[in-house]
Parts: C-alpha cells; structure tokens; sequence
C-alpha cells in the first residue's frame, strides 16, 4: 500500500472525499515528523512507537578504490517498535 492507496482507503472508509483523506493524511505525517525532529516518542496506542535512535561513530571499509578503514560518523535514524497487537496480527 502507497499513499495514494491509504488516500482512498479512508476516504471511502469515512465516506469523505479523497481531497479530505488527503489533507488529514498530509497533517497527520507532517506531525508524527515534527515531534521526531525535536527527538520527542509518537506514542500510538494499538500500534506502535516511532522513536529518534542515535548510532555511535565506526569504523568501516571504504567501498571504492583499495578499501581503506574510513570512520563513519554518528548520526540518529528512526525506529519503529510494533506493539504487541501489531505484532500479533501480522503472525
């Protein structure tokens, strides 16, 4: 499912028009995006956690020319943590 697909699947679901589902959708991610950029948990109850990770500093190969160690700096990426109903609906 893309978000065209989701588009629809509310639009019909709540009987709105897709401009709508749209408009909701579009507020909904840009908060969820939002509260992760100031490090804040998206707590949804039922579903899951979105959470802001730091990774520390590497050391790694580099993948061109004669593969020397390069240091890989630390960055933060995003988490997901299913909950357990997700989890459980999935198997």
């Amino acid at each position: 499912m893309n978000k065209a697909d989701l588009v629809v699947a509310i639009s019909e679901a709540y009987g709105s028009s897709k401009k709508d589902a749209e408009k909701f959708i579009g507020i909904l991610f840009e908060e969820i995006q939002q509260c992760l950029s100031r490090g804040e948990e998206v707590k949804i109850s039922g579903f899951g956690v979105f959470q802001v990770k730091s990774r520390k500093s590497r050391t790694g190969t580099s993948p061109v020319g004669n593969h020397e160690k390069i240091v890989i700096p630390a960055t933060k990426t995003i988490g997901f943590k299913p909950s357990k109903g997700l989890k459980q609906s999935v198997k």
